[in-house]
């Protein structure tokens, strides 16, 4: 099938900033650091609505677009400085938007920030917003809940599994917070209208998942037992809405050994479910729900872990999977489907394209253009006319000049594990005796790839080279890679990303003198132990929302939640246990080694790594003599939501960089 190439721009009010005569040490902050001006495209069931989410000035904006007459002008509901995270639509008038907020409650505990959020049902056609399940008097729910299915027999309800309030809470890792008596996850039919929602089936303190059929029914209830590490499956029982006991499966809380399930396979027997499944890569199954075993694979790489399920609410099921080799790979159920990707994919030759969104029949569809070299571009894809036609940029005003290229940076380590890594470079650069900035990401069962990535390209766009290396303990290259990272906090992960560096300076790319450490949550942690472990490899770091105690880490997550402590100690180590082991790789008690300054940066809303954390390390310092700079982020969370605060960690970052190692 060929495709007809067809070029429009969409009308897009959009912030603008003039990037005309841009050198590499004049890039304007606020070009990478803005919010991607459209962050999520969704097109409607009957394929006559494209709804996007707007980033401008500091507010979200929910946009609609008329494909049957593209001439008009587009229509949106405005819905403020919230944390507009996500959108999906309902029927072919009313979306969901997800969204969230830092919110102080008061507990036994003390008074604590967390994120709390909603979501909310929008009218296109009346453009009015409806909260749905508003907090209720003495329940305190953090989780908006997980939206499962829309139901095509029932146009404007939605069904959504969600903790219920009525019961004190427990347990924060699952939403619920207070008090020693769990509440249900249960299952809600929502009507985006009235807002009104009710109970279909109730759950009980234990479960933590619910799969159901594409009218809304219940197929298996997942309990999680947390003393013997098992999720215990429940089927339901044929006309009744009482369940029975299937099977169990191990499903440690903190270890690798879990499943996940995505609604029904090929057949009423059989769900789908992502799971190592005694491999060394995590793959697509089937598991059958009359033998409670897995019955078939799906698909699996024999290297790369799945790295995405797209799981389609109006069939309630899984449709599409990705993994990442050094770019997102696709992978459709859907041979059709499969087949459109490759033409998509022979049409777009620089571009990695990824079906983003369908409508019902399948004839209008959003395809995002991922590249290596700049940022995503969204393309409408008419099937009946076989027209590929350009809708904007996600940032465009990047989408113009080519400031920096990624390449592929991969070495043996000593004990012989393959370190892939990705360099960042300012177009056209020789390459050679340039000052570096390693960029660890978070997670740090998180992974990097060869994509565009607004912080590792603003920096190259200011002249430095950018390293990013997946260490050992990366997700993504199978469970003997990921569980290599197990309790080598400070130590073998920090070693790989040392000999990276160490790597670039024997290639004659990098000057050994001009090396600073940048990185947020783990990739922070990991700039602080580079200057704290490994003092003479770095000129400067540069912490964002970094952790420095792992005792205290491990200890907050134990007083938020018994599941979230396991996981953390598996990991890292028991604050008991291993006490002493910890404390020699804690940043915070190693600040008298530091050499280099350090610059801290911490978000003081965030609900991820305390804003403790940074203060503990600037205490630290202090008391050392080590000369730093503590940066509060006021009103920020973890993930640097607002563009203005990106901005503001780019812009102090750079002037810190270039101070130390720049020119």
């Amino acid at each position: 099938m060929s495709l007809i190439l067809r070029i429009f721009s969409a009308f897009i009010f959009i912030l603008v900033y003039s990037i005309s005569g841009a050198s590499a040490q004049k890039v304007d902050p606020a070009l990478f650091g803005a919010l991607p001006a459209i962050s999520h495209v969704e097109i409607s069931p009957n394929g006559e609505t494209v709804a996007l989410l707007q980033n401008s000035g500091g507010q979200s904006t929910v946009v609609f677009f008329d494909l049957k007459d593209p001439g008009a002008t587009p229509t949106g509901v405005i819905v403020g400085d919230v944390k507009a995270r996500r959108l999906e639509w309902v029927d072919d008038n009313y979306i969901l938007l997800l969204a969230s907020v830092a919110q102080n409650a008061s507990f036994s505990s003390g008074l604590n920030t967390y994120e709390l959020a909603r979501w909310i049902s929008i009218s296109k056609d009346e453009r009015d917003l409806k909260m749905l399940f508003k907090q209720d008097a003495g329940f305190y729910v953090t989780s908006a809940g997980s939206i499962l299915a829309t139901t095509p027999n029932s146009p404007g309800d939605a069904i959504i599994a969600r903790w219920t309030p009525d019961a004190r809470a427990a347990k924060v890792s699952t939403g619920r917070l207070g008090g020693d008596i769990g509440s249900g996850y249960s299952l809600f039919n929502v009507n985006m209208k009235t807002g009104r929602d009710k109970i279909t089936y109730r759950g009980n303190k234990d479960t933590w998942d619910w799969i159901i059929d594409d009218k809304g029914d219940a197929i298996l209830r997942i309990d999680y037992d947390e003393r013997r590490g098992e999720s215990v499956i429940y089927r339901r029982r044929q006309n009744s809405k009482t369940f029975e006991h299937l099977t169990n499966i191990e499903a440690e809380y903190g270890s690798s050994k879990t499943i996940s399930f995505y609604g029904l396979g090929a057949s009423t027997n059989e769900i789908l479910a992502t799971t190592y499944g005694g491999e060394n890569t995590v793959g697509l199954v089937g598991f059958d729900i009359t033998t409670g075993e897995i019955s078939r694979t799906v698909f699996r790489h024999d290297k790369y872990d799945v790295n995405s399920v797209y799981y389609d609410l109006k069939k309630a099921t899984a449709v599409r999977l990705t993994y990442i080799d050094d770019v997102p790979r696709v992978v459709h159920l859907n041979p059709d489907h499969q087949k459109l990707q490759d033409n998509l994919a022979a049409a777009l030759p620089s571009a990695i394209p990824l079906l983003a969104s369908m409508s019902t029949d399948e004839t209008k569809i959003i395809v995002y253009a991922v590249y290596i070299d700049r940022p995503t571009d969204i393309y409408l894809f008419d099937k009946a006319s076989r027209q590929l036609s350009y809708f904007s940029s996600t940032r465009p005003v990047l989408a113009d000049k080519i400031y920096a290229e990624k390449s592929t940076f991969n070495y043996i380590s000593p004990d012989g594990l393959h370190i892939d890594g990705y360099i960042t470079t300012p177009a056209g650069s020789d390459k050679r005796n340039m000052p570096l900035i390693v960029l660890p990401h978070g997670g740090p069962e998180g992974r990097d790839d060869q994509s565009f990535d607004w912080w590792a390209f603003f920096y190259a766009a200011r002249g430095y080279a950018v390293y990013q290396p997946n260490f050992r303990g990366s997700y993504g290259y199978g469970l003997e890679f990921r569980e290599a990272g197990y309790g080598e906090w400070g130590r073998k992960m920090q070693d790989d990303i040392t000999n990276g560096v160490n790597k670039l300076v024997e290639g004659g790319i990098v000057d050994p003198a001009r090396i600073c450490i940048v990185g947020g949550s783990y990739g922070g942690y990991a700039a602080l132990a580079g200057a704290t472990l490994t003092p003479d490899v770095y000129a400067c770091a540069v912490s964002v929302n970094g952790v420095s105690d792992l005792t205290a880490m491990i200890g907050s997550a134990a007083q938020k939640s018994s599941l979230g402590a396991d996981y953390w100690e598996t990991r890292i180590g028991s604050r008991f246990r291993d006490a002493a082991e910890l404390r020699s790789v804690s940043p915070s008690n190693n600040a008298a080694n530091a050499r280099a300054p350090i610059m801290l940066i911490h978000g003081k809303d965030d609900t991820v790594v305390a804003f403790q954390q940074s203060v503990t390390m600037s205490e630290a310092l202090t008391a050392a003599g080590k000369p730093h700079e503590f940066i509060e982020l006021e009103g920020e969370d973890h993930w640097l939501s607002s563009g203005d605060t990106r901005t503001e960690m780019l812009r102090r970052s750079i002037e810190f960089i270039d101070r130390h190692i720049g020119e």
